[in-house]
């Protein structure tokens, strides 16, 4: 990264990228319906801020090199994380899925939304935050809280939420460890996936 940004500049683009649609939509300023879209918005608006401060591909997590060394953690993050959603199913009973409209939203939706907020949250928030913030623990917990912020506008509120934070801790921790897009991507579809089959959030 070339380009030199001051630190009020980031919390404004933080506030208007991660906080403000989601008023918006909380508040149904807008419909959240929209929801997609506004998404989609947003990784438009963060692409252009890259291709503005030309970003290297190493810079925004699109990495080959570190796969190798990665995928252990990544992987066993997300089987721990798999098995942890079918415990939670076992004990808690979610409602059954329609399952042909689950693999027609899997393939429009689902993970479309899942590489959308890794580009978002981990390829571009953690840069960010890494020049407003010294302390790894403090860049893993205000990313982890902005994605769990970002919950706020699904169902289930009650187990979305503490379910976000807890995996936006971890997806925060990894990213930071071994930043690779691809890789988290990967996880967090398989989680978002799982998590939809078993019937803890819908769109």
């Amino acid at each position: 990264m070339h380009y030199k940004i001051s630190k009020r500049l980031i919390f404004l683009q933080i506030f208007l990228i991660f906080i403000f649609p989601v008023f918006l939509l909380y508040f149904k300023i807008l419909p959240l319906d929209w929801r997609i879209l506004v998404l989609a918005l947003s990784a438009l608006f963060i692409y252009g801020i890259i291709h503005h401060e030309k970003w290297s591909h190493r810079e925004m997590g699109v990495r080959h090199d570190n796969i190798k060394k990665s995928l252990p953690y990544y992987l066993f993050f997300t089987t721990l994380g798999v098995a942890f959603l079918f415990l939670i199913d076992y004990k808690v009973r979610m409602p059954d899925i329609d399952t042909v409209r689950f693999f027609v939203k899997t393939w429009l939706l689902f993970l479309p939304i899942s590489f959308f907020q890794e580009f978002a949250f981990r390829s571009f928030l953690i840069p960010r935050l890494k020049l407003l913030f010294n302390n790894q623990y403090l860049i893993v917990l205000v990313n982890a809280i902005l994605f769990t912020f970002i919950h706020i506008i699904y169902p289930n509120l009650g187990i979305g939420i503490p379910l976000a934070f807890i995996s936006g801790l971890f997806f925060a921790w990894i990213y930071l460890r071994y930043p690779n897009l691809l890789l988290v991507f990967i996880s967090h579809a398989i989680l978002n996936l799982t998590a939809v089959l078993l019937g803890f959030f819908h769109i």
